[in-house]
């Protein structure tokens, strides 16, 4: 099975987290603590909580590296991760729902090696047979750090580990190795790394394939596969309902990721940049499935921005004019969501206003359409769908989404308007804003009076990410 050792169901729709930490190229700008995206179709991902991280780690110095996460028989999730100082141990934790992570240790795993150097980038695959997890990760033992060989231990309660075992070594230098199991398979991805300890080499570091009948190995390079080089920390991704598998894989030094996938771990295609998106300075990440219960609840915790949930049937004032601050900062993702209820469709009815004609977002109803406009430097898109089937004491869900030019209207669930604008961000704004009426000029470019909205409107909420189409299906199946 991939890197989850328990199978997740999508519900609705297949949800994937990604968890990474930060650096920029050649490991500037560091920030090596747990940062998480999250993603739908497992190629465009998107930071949660506006790329800060989300866990801080207070073992040793404090460094969390490489994290890996999968979800365990136990129904927990558990983490592991590389510490610093260097030596036998790497960071452990465990959480029953992503954000709060608790039992926060070091696992001794490479105790009774003599002259452990250093323990990196630590993952676990679950033995149904064994009932016990194999934990693997690399380490050099001798004079420096040019013996990096991977090696092995169970354990089935995170607790009582065996004892250390050789578990990978090709005849050259490897760190970073992923499991994934298909088709009675076990395949691994992992880094040669010969290179840097051996003037001989000629090739740079890059991440091979080996494969074998049995998880504990022994394993076998497989010819003739190789990532492109200057790439390290391989990590697989099943899509779900998909016969798709995706290998991640960082370019640390030029701070960059790239993605392969196969279909039979045999024939290999190198995704184009314009295919997929990381997160800004995403350095060695680990991607697992969540369902959407789990998904709706990193989204509230670390995406949510502002939530007015009591019902209203008057202009509602969320900020005032000022030169920066909530609803003022310029934005590349953004998303509002809100339910409405309408007396009528005529008119021109403001349910939601940002910035002014220069800058910001807004939605309305005019005429029995649904319309949006998003504005930046004066460019300015609009989208609209026809809302006017059923007015009265019906409830509507809208939605309207920027994700860096891409603009997005929803109604009712569903997808109803797209269009990409010629800019990737919306500027700064200063005028009032809020959701009800106008309260100045708006994106559409009108500032004639309030234009109240005739009806009530409730669940009002803002979002720092670009919420996808399953995320807003998702939010109006249970309004």
């Amino acid at each position: 099975m991939p890197q989850s050792n328990q199978k997740e169901t999508a519900g609705g729709a297949p949800a994937y987290v990604m968890g990474y930490f930060r650096s920029g190229p050649n490991q500037t700008h560091t920030e090596e603590k747990l940062h998480y995206a999250y993603s739908r179709d497992g190629l465009h991902w998107f930071e949660l909580n506006e790329n800060r991280p989300v866990f801080v780690s207070s073992l040793g110095e404090g460094i969390l590296r490489d994290p890996f996460i999968a979800k365990g028989v136990d129904g927990n999730w558990h983490m592991v991760f590389t510490i610093r100082p260097k030596g036998k141990d790497i960071g452990y934790c465990r959480s029953s729902d992503l954000i709060t992570w608790e039992d926060e240790r070091k696992l001794p795993v490479m105790e009774g090696k003599d002259n452990t150097k250093n323990s990196w980038a630590p993952e676990f695959t679950y033995d149904h047979e064994r009932k016990q997890y194999l934990v693997y990760w690399a380490s050099s033992c001798g004079q420096d750090l040019g013996n990096s060989k991977h090696y092995s231990v169970w354990t089935s309660d995170w607790v009582t580990l065996t004892e250390p075992e050789l578990f990978f070594d090709p005849g050259y230098q490897t760190i970073d190795a992923s499991l994934a199991e298909h088709e009675g398979r076990y395949y691994m991805a992992v880094k040669d790394e010969s290179v840097v300890y051996d003037r001989n080499v000629k090739h740079p570091c890059r991440n091979v394939l080996a494969v074998s009948d049995r998880l504990e190995g022994p394993y076998t390079v497989v010819p003739g596969f190789q990532t492109p080089d200057y790439t390290e920390g391989p990590e697989f991704l099943k899509l779900e309902g998909t016969d798709r598998w995706l290998l991640f894989y960082d370019y640390w030094s030029y701070g960059k990721f790239g993605i392969m996938e196969t279909t039979d771990f045999r024939d290999w295609r190198e995704l184009d940049g314009s295919e997929f998106r990381i997160p800004y300075r995403a350095r060695h990440n680990t991607v697992f499935q969540v369902t959407e219960p789990v998904l709706a609840r990193l989204l509230d915790a670390y995406a949510l921005l502002a939530r007015y949930g009591t019902p209203t049937n008057a202009p509602v004032r969320l900020a005032a004019e000022e030169p920066d601050g909530f609803l003022h900062d310029a934005f590349f993702m953004r998303t509002v969501v809100m339910q409405f209820c309408p007396n009528r469709l005529t008119g021109t009815q403001m349910l939601y206003d940002e910035g002014d004609r220069k800058n910001g977002m807004a939605l309305r109803i005019r005429d029995g359409l649904l319309e949006a406009a998003v504005v930046s430097d004066g460019e300015r898109v609009t989208l609209q769908a026809r809302a006017d089937t059923v007015a009265g004491g019906k409830w509507r869900h809208a939605a309207l989404s920027f994700a860096e030019g891409t603009v997005s209207l929803y109604l009712d669930g569903k997808l109803a308007d797209n269009v990409r604008a010629d800019f990737g961000i919306v500027g700064p704004h200063t005028g009032a804003g809020g959701y009800g009426g106008r309260f100045g000029s708006d994106a559409f470019g009108d500032a004639l009076a309030t234009d109240a909205f005739d009806g009530v409107i409730r669940q009002v909420m803002l979002y720092s990410v670009p919420l996808q189409e399953a995320d807003i299906a998702m939010m109006a199946r249970g309004k």
